[in-house]
């Protein structure tokens, strides 16, 4: 018998999700290179501004960490006794988790891979196909645009839409638009973002001009 959901279900629930997500893992990985990523490239904590910035490898691996976080976020919150729409809750502060760390004086990145990670425990077929488009499309671009892992993702979503609404697909539509939505408020944070720092996505040579200024402050602004 699965236990009661109440109020508290979600809010712990939720906690532990914002938990996982905050943990500030591209942060750490630029820090133990000797690299602040909130000084460099995109100014932000995410595996494509140390894939950038750092290595390839130092990227992949926080791009692999980034999503078991969201992943292991939701098999926590089944553990509660979540399930269907009921994961939106924790996708969601996953996410925010993502772009507030508090570890980080409230800083973080886009949270797209941390979502796409917490996508792939509610619905594991549709959305390993569409992270594999997505990141297909994300590294191909690395070095063609600001941030490939938005584009990557926005096609991924499509493709995720796609697979979930074919005729012999069991996932509940109500999960689809929940995701969707969550998507678009990455989107719209994204867009918010860059606006704010426009500066820092002209070109690739004035991304390589501040980066080399930057790398020798510590802190965190």
């Amino acid at each position: 018998m699965s236990p009661e959901i109440t109020f508290t279900t979600y809010l712990l629930a939720a906690a532990i999700a914002f938990g996982f997500g905050a943990v500030p893992v591209a942060y750490t990985v630029g820090r133990l290179n000797g690299v602040n990523v909130f000084e460099v490239g995109s100014r932000q904590a995410g595996a494509t501004n140390v894939w950038r910035e750092v290595s390839r490898k130092q990227g992949f691996i926080v791009t692999l960490i980034d999503a078991i976080k969201g992943f292991t976020a939701i098999m926590m919150a089944r553990q509660l006794g979540l399930d269907g729409v009921q994961f939106l809750v924790p996708v969601t502060a996953a996410v925010a988790g993502h772009w507030n760390s508090p570890f980080t004086k409230f800083k973080g990145g886009d949270g797209v891979v941390t979502m796409m990670g917490s996508s792939l425990a509610v619905a594991p077929i549709e959305v390993f196909v569409s992270v594999v488009i997505g990141t297909t499309l994300a590294i191909s671009l690395n070095r063609k645009l600001a941030h490939p892992s938005l584009l990557g993702g926005i096609f991924g979503y499509i493709s995720f839409i796609s697979l979930s609404f074919r005729p012999s697909s069991n996932i509940d539509p109500n999960i689809v638009y929940g995701l969707t939505g969550i998507g678009l408020g990455i989107l719209l944070h994204s867009m918010y973002f860059h606006k704010r720092h426009r500066k820092y996505f002209h070109n690739g040579s004035t991304l390589e001009d501040e980066t080399e200024q930057a790398l020798g402050h510590d802190n965190i602004n």
